[in-house]
């Protein structure tokens, strides 16, 4: 959960416009976050996955909240692999503000 807050906090932060280039520190600090927050995420994707199974009932991919985490998990590695100056890539980067749906996932139910 505090990592899914840390990631509300840095996409309120951004400001697309003015961090286009990314020189300021503030823009600097705030994607070191961002990496740190995708690391995360995927390394708890694989756990999980390696834990509960990919395929079949009970597996990770049954449960529709890990498919919207692997989605959300691969469009940032696409933005990751495809981090090319003069490509906007702002399409791939609205994704990020699905991360915090998953905390709806962290509310137990009763």
């Amino acid at each position: 959960m505090i990592v899914i807050l840390l990631n509300c906090v840095t996409l309120g932060m951004y400001q697309p416009c003015v961090d286009d280039d990314c020189n300021s520190n503030r823009c600097k600090i705030l994607q070191v976050f961002d990496d740190f927050i995708f690391a995360f995420f995927t390394l708890e994707m694989t756990i999980k996955m390696v834990a509960m199974g990919v395929w079949g009932a009970g597996s990770y991919l049954a449960d529709s909240w890990n498919r919207l985490d692997l989605f959300i998990v691969f469009a940032g590695a696409i933005e990751y692999c495809l981090h090319v100056e003069n490509m906007n890539l702002s399409a791939i980067r609205t994704i990020r503000v699905l991360r915090p749906l998953r905390a709806i996932n962290r509310i137990p139910s009763k």
